[in-house]
Formats: structure tokens, sequence, C-alpha cells
């Protein structure tokens, strides 16, 4: 607790040391943070985001004992990337009063927020976590619960593919880098990112979409190599720029054929996907965007290598926009 309260007072303080913040506001905010080891002081709550360890018994024991703890009108909400937000709310007797609010890294700086509703979450509840997340200065996309929820199924695909053409030689740790960035306007691509965010993270996150989505998550060898050797990737090396382009092709294939089936489940909209590719994985254009400048037929055409290694790859959303010519 004294190391969280020492990260949020550091922070403060940063505002106000390069002129963000005045230090009546840094002190009014001080004043509403409490630090507790101790649940019963959750009890008046109105609202309590779990953000504990992605580990299952660990966080259902956590919400069955908040259950037994808070007012019945308290609603809960699961910070998860892993797990179905309505198991966590099965773990309680008010599942009506649970959703998911999704933040991304950094979330102190980070504006998008998946807000997820479950098929039991009051409308009242998931309309009270949207206007959380607008109040608490985040920009919230609407999301049914889902393996994965919308955006990372996106981004595990994206990087997961990435891993993959290491694996059969397509091209080097740093042209796969160099040619994501230039292809989705980053400043780091997705080995640098790993190395940032953490190599157990992406790793677990794609084992844990394998389990719930299917086989085309399946971690890349090198992905699970590196897990098991605690180490980062090696970014050292020679850019081939003879392969970026083969690099591109089959990145932006992957992103826009699964965000099309995230749509295609309805999941998302196509407009809230984008906006969580651009605000959230700081995208220059979200998959959508990308469809569009590229033309439907060439999207299509990209995606053919990736639909033979794996059948069914291409939705059926997708073939009819492309035959409609919008």
């Amino acid at each position: 607790v004294d190391k969280g309260l020492e990260r949020i007072r550091g922070f403060l303080a940063k505002g106000v040391e390069k002129g963000k913040m005045k230090p009546a506001r840094r002190d009014e905010v001080w004043a509403r943070i409490r630090g507790t080891t101790d649940l019963s002081d959750l009890a008046d709550c109105d609202l309590v985001i779990e953000a504990i360890t992605e580990e299952r018994d660990a966080k259902l024991e956590l919400f069955a004992e908040l259950d037994r703890i808070c007012k019945p009108e308290t609603g809960f909400a699961t910070n998860t990337s892993s797990f179905r937000v309505a198991e966590m709310a099965a773990a309680t007797k008010r599942p009506s009063r649970v959703g998911g609010l999704h933040y991304f890294f950094p979330p102190v700086i980070n504006k998008l927020l998946e807000v997820i509703r479950t098929e039991q979450t009051a409308p009242e509840v998931f309309e009270a976590l949207l206007g959380f997340g607008r109040r608490t200065g985040k920009l919230p996309i609407l999301v049914l619960d889902s393996p994965g929820f919308a955006v990372n199924r996106v981004f595990i695909a994206w990087y997961n593919e990435a891993i993959r053409m290491l694996d059969e030689g397509v091209a080097s740790t740093p042209t796969i880098d160099e040619a994501a960035c230039e292809a989705f306007g980053l400043s780091m691509g997705p080995f640098k990112l790993i190395n940032v965010s953490g190599v157990y993270l992406a790793y677990h996150a794609a084992v844990s979409l394998t389990e719930s989505v299917g086989p085309f998550y399946t971690p890349a060898a090198h992905l699970r190599e590196l897990n098991d050797s605690g180490k980062l990737w090696d970014l050292s090396g020679e850019v081939d720029a003879a392969r970026k382009q083969a690099v591109k092709d089959r990145l932006l294939a992957v992103v826009c054929g699964v965000a099309a089936r995230v749509v295609e489940e309805g999941v998302a909209t196509a407009e809230d996907l984008d906006r969580g590719a651009t605000i959230g994985l700081a995208w220059a254009k979200g998959p959508f965007a990308l469809m569009n400048g590229m033309g439907l037929k060439t999207a299509l055409a990209l995606m053919k290598p990736i639909e033979a290694k794996h059948p069914g790859f291409i939705p059926a959303l997708l073939k009819k926009q492309a035959a409609s010519g919008k």
C-alpha cells in the first residue's frame, strides 16, 4: 500500500513540477485518496474496481468476499484482460451490478477505457460505468463480454503474427519492428513493446485466447521460448528493407481479418474498434480505416495466404462488404 501511495504522490508532484497541475489541485486530489488492507473499509463504496493479479481463483475469492461486505447497491467492476466478466459476476449474488472497466497501459495517461457489459449487467449500471469513465477523463468504448474483449483480440493477434514471422524466418526482429512501425504509424514495434510491457503478460494473454477463442492464437514458438527463459527480445541487427513489405502485408491482413470477426460477432462496432486502436494502441489508423484506405478487395487478397493456413479466417462480414463495393 505504501509503495502504491508513493507512486501516486510522485506522479502528482511531477504534474506540479511540469506546470500541468497547481499545488492546490494536487492537495485536493491527494486528500481524496486512502490506502487500506482492510476490505471492510469498502463497505459503503458506490463502486469497487478490482485490479488484482490475473489469477482466476484469487479474483473469484475476492468478489465473493466483497459481495458479503459491501452494501447491496454497490456496483463492482473488473479490470481483467484474460477472463470473462460474467465469471467474476457469478461469484457474487448481484450479477446485474457487475461490469468491466478495462484500462489500457499506462492507465494514468492512456485515455481508452473498454466498458464491458455481460448479458446480466443492468442497463442503469452499464450507463453509470460509462458515465464514471467519462467523468474521470477517459474515452470509453462499449464492448460485450467476450474473450479478450475487443482491442486485445486484435492486438494479441498482431504481435503473435509478428513473432510467427520470426519463427518462419520471414524477417529479422529489427526488420519486423521497423515494418510494423511504418505500417501502423508507431514509435515501438511488437518486439520492443513486449520488452517494455512484459514477456510474461504477452505469452499468457495468447495462451488465454487460445483456450477461449481457438488455435489461431497459439503462442508463437519464439514467444514460448522467451517466456520460459525469462529473457527479453534481442533487438540488435540490421534491417533488411527488401523484406519489409511482406511483413507489412501479413500484419495488415491479420489485424483487418480479426477486427472484422470481432465486429461480426457483435462484440464492438467498427467505429469503436477503430477508436480503440487509435486511442488505446496509438495506431495512426484503426483496422477499418486501414481497409478503406487500401480498398477491401486488396485487403481480401492479403488475407488469402492467412486463410490457406487457417481455414475460415476471413469472416463473412468482410466478404459481404467487399462484394457491396462500399
